[in-house]
């Protein structure tokens, strides 16, 4: 049997058993109020009735002539008898009594007795009719019961099958597109935001590994094809030991930069952030340069009240790389400036080179793409990027003339925040 049909069977039986419990009271409430109420009539006329006969010369006798009995609007008779015998009778009396009428003994004087009859056929019939109204009642609550039970779980599966389609896919390494929340911010609501931020999580570490795998195969292609060479030549003794030896510490010294950057790459960093003074930020920045390329840089005033939401260590990566990606195409001054912009602070870096041609700047924070024939490995913007986007942040760039212009923005910290 499905969860869903188990809802739904569920449901009816919780209804049922409400409305069971909720009919069984009532109807025996209603039962015992009846049986009151007859009895409280009984003892009435009876006492009535008691007060009426008399007993004259040892036989019973009716006194007076206005009896209420007559006059009262209720079905009822009586008989006084001793034994067996009896010697009066008055009303309405049954031949054989049924369940329509009730009983009652009173004694009297002389050992005479006082047996009432009083008809109860309509209380009979009401709680005739409470009973098979009630037991009417619980197959259509069950039946309704179920009907709303399919509807509660439709609604409350329907994020459940998504979710299990979408862990399908995610077990044959297929990205599900994020799926709908459903409406309020119920667990599951909660749920299903989590499993979209999982899948997206998965897809970015599966692509970084990807990325990883071809960056790899491609760019260390030719460092080791450059140390098998010279291998070969240093066996054949084509080239000298010191020449061989040369080529192969730069081969792998290329290997070694190439796969510590990929690995950072690969590595999503976790940002901690926290209120941070931007002026120090930036000059710590440009301390960490060496002193010739620390004197090409021009820094713009910043107030020092401007604090921004930031990882140092990320921040530092990220601004680092872009000064040393403008001071090698440059041979000029760069620019480091930072302005508020809203509730942002955008920082910026700017060269005076031959920035690039405008179909490139998309292109600049892939990894290994290199604008001009200058050093490098082409990973410095790609960590920058990565860096920044870990912040909370996004690298930009524009073109100027001359130069180009990086920036990346952070969320900028109020005074209360410091």
């Amino acid at each position: 049997m499905s969860l869903r049909w188990k809802i739904a069977l569920g449901t009816a039986l919780i209804a049922v058993f409400a409305a069971g419990l909720h009919f069984a009271v009532s109807y025996f409430s209603f039962r015992q109020a009846i049986e009151r109420e007859i009895e409280g009539e009984l003892a009435r006329w009876g006492s009535a009735v008691t007060r009426s006969v008399v007993i004259v010369n040892g036989r019973p006798e009716l006194r007076g002539d206005n009896w209420p009995w007559l006059t009262s609007g209720y079905t009822l008779g009586f008989v006084v008898k001793k034994g067996d015998t009896i010697y009066l009778e008055a009303g309405l009396v049954p031949e054989k009594p049924t369940n329509d009428w009730a009983t009652k003994t009173f004694p009297l004087e002389e050992g005479y007795e006082l047996v009432l009859y009083l008809y109860v056929g309509e209380y009979r019939r009401a709680l005739e009719r409470q009973l098979q109204s009630g037991l009417l009642t619980l197959p259509l609550a069950a039946l309704l019961a179920a009907i709303l039970g399919l509807f509660v779980a439709h609604s409350l599966l329907a994020p459940l099958d998504r979710l299990a389609r979408g862990v399908e896919k995610l077990t044959h390494v297929e990205f599900p597109e994020p799926l709908p929340e459903p409406k309020g911010n119920d667990e599951l609501a909660a749920l299903t935001r989590s499993f979209n931020r999982m899948a997206l999580a998965l897809k970015e570490a599966f692509e970084r590994e990807r990325a990883f795998t071809r960056y790899a195969s491609h760019e260390l292609r030719n460092p080791l094809a450059t140390l098998q060479a010279q291998l070969d030549a240093l066996t054949a003794g084509v080239v000298p030991k010191e020449e061989a030896l040369a080529e192969g510490r730069r081969a792998l010294e290329r290997m070694r930069s190439i796969l510590d950057g990929l690995l950072q790459l690969a590595r999503e960093p976790k940002a901690e952030l926290e209120p941070l003074p931007l002026k120090v930020l930036l000059a710590e920045a440009v301390r960490s340069l060496p002193e010739a390329r620390r004197k090409r840089v021009k820094v713009e005033p910043v107030d020092d009240d401007l604090w921004v939401w930031a990882d140092e260590k990320l921040f530092l990566r990220t601004l680092e790389n872009l000064l040393s990606n403008a001071l090698k195409h440059t041979e000029g001054k760069v620019t480091l400036s930072a302005r508020p912009q809203g509730e942002r602070v955008v920082v910026s870096v700017a060269d005076e080179g031959p920035g690039v041609p405008p179909e490139m700047l998309s292109k600049l924070t892939q990894p290994f793409f290199r604008g001009g024939p200058r050093p490098g490995l082409g990973l410095g913007l790609a960590l920058a990027a990565q860096a920044a986007r870990a912040q909370g942040g996004e690298l930009r760039f524009a073109l100027r003339n001359p130069g180009l212009v990086a920036s990346f923005d952070l969320r900028r910290a109020e005074v209360e925040d410091v």
